[in-house]
This record gives structure tokens, sequence and C-alpha cells, in this order.
């Protein structure tokens, strides 16, 4: 064949946008409808982690749609044991949903995922008020969370490692007790990718003040 072709190609979703749009509709109010959401290994295992949190979530992958009913914040979990395989989005964003529930959490993955360090968003979160720790004392997962909601206030955060650690934060701040100031430490490695994860947030109602990545503001509620 020669010429021009005519045609319309739907692209497949993206990992990345679907992952953060499920973790800010599960923790907005009311039912969200996900258009051309991503099916993949890493999708799969949020949505688990959700129902597994008693978050309502109905997944329709032949029509690319999720539908989540959103609690506002709440986790009506008191306790899960969350196996999350090689997905890191899933459990760095995870660790810090679950800082804002009550109860105890387990989170967990592949024998790859506990070679992967996540000892800067413990700390964190625990200059947040947050009671989250390794289970093995290596820094790396299984990650412990001793959950009595988020009580906010200033934390600080290295650009340099992981962009996934900032937009964790990020994501679960609007909902910690007190307003969250996120300094971040050095050069911010992954810009494009906290800028999706803010602009997710907007989609959903929620705005941060953003000072050249370097102290973000989050305001509680």
């Amino acid at each position: 064949l020669s010429g021009p072709v005519d045609a319309v190609v739907q692209p497949p979703g993206s990992k990345s946008i679907t992952n953060r749009a499920l973790i800010c509709a599960a923790l907005a109010e009311g039912p969200s409808l996900l258009t051309g959401a991503l099916d993949s290994e890493d999708t799969q295992v949020m949505v688990r982690a959700l129902q597994t949190l008693g978050i309502g979530v109905r997944h329709d992958p032949d029509q690319r749609q999720i539908t989540v009913e959103g609690r506002g914040g709440d986790i009506p979990a008191r306790q899960a044991d969350l196996f999350l395989a090689n997905s890191g989005t899933s459990l760095r964003f995870l660790t810090a949903l679950c800082t804002l529930g009550e109860g105890r959490f387990r989170l967990d993955g592949t024998p790859r995922m506990r070679e992967r360090p996540i000892q800067d968003l413990v700390d964190a979160l625990n200059r947040l008020g947050a009671n989250v720790r390794t289970e093995m004392d290596t820094g790396c997962p299984p990650v412990l969370v001793e959950a009595h909601g988020l009580p906010g206030g200033e934390t600080e955060i290295s650009g340099e490692i992981s962009s996934q650690f900032l937009s964790g934060l990020l994501m679960a701040a609007p909902y910690a007790r007190r307003d969250v100031n996120l300094i971040v430490r050095g050069d911010l490695v992954s810009k494009p990718y906290v800028e999706m994860t803010l602009a997710v947030m907007n989609a959903f109602g929620v705005s941060g003040d953003n000072q050249a990545f370097q102290r973000l503001s989050v305001r509680a509620g």
C-alpha cells in the first residue's frame, strides 16, 4: 500500500496517570468515573489494594473505565495486608494513603520490591506525625503503618531519589489534620511526574502552592 492512511487510532492509557487518578478518586468525596484507564499489572494491583482497604472499585477493562466510590479521605479497613507485586507506584502512593486511616496496615511485594528503598518516604511521613517503619529495618519493604490519621505540619523529601515519594505525600496531604508544607531537598529529578500529580489533583479540585518545586504547601481539608 502507498499513500496516506485514513484511520482513527486510540492509544493506550497511561499507567502513571491511571494510578494517580485511582488514589485521588479513592480520597475524593463520592463516586468518580475514570475513562481511558490503562489495564496493566500495576493498575490491577492498585485496584485490588483499594478494594482490600474497603473502597469500592469497579473495573471494566473492555470499556477502559474504572468507577471508584470515594470516601472523602476515610479508609474503611482497620487492618489490611497489601501485596503490591512489583508496582512501585502502588506501594509508595498507598504507604502515604494508609497513614490517613485508623489501624494497622502492612505493604509488601516481590523479592525485587524488597530491594527498593523507601526510607526517605517513611522519614518524611513520620515528620508529619505518622507512625511508619520498615518491618526488617532495611529501609525497604515490607512497610508497616500504625495509622491514627496524619497530623500534618512541615516535612522534607529528597528530590533526587524518586518523584513517587513526593507524589504520594502530595496526594495524601489534603487529608492531614493540619496544613502540610513540603520542602524538596536538592534538584527534582522527575519534575514532569510531579507536575502530572499536581494536574491530576487539580482535576479533582485540589490546588497546592508551588514555589519552584522547592517548597510546596497543601492546605488540609
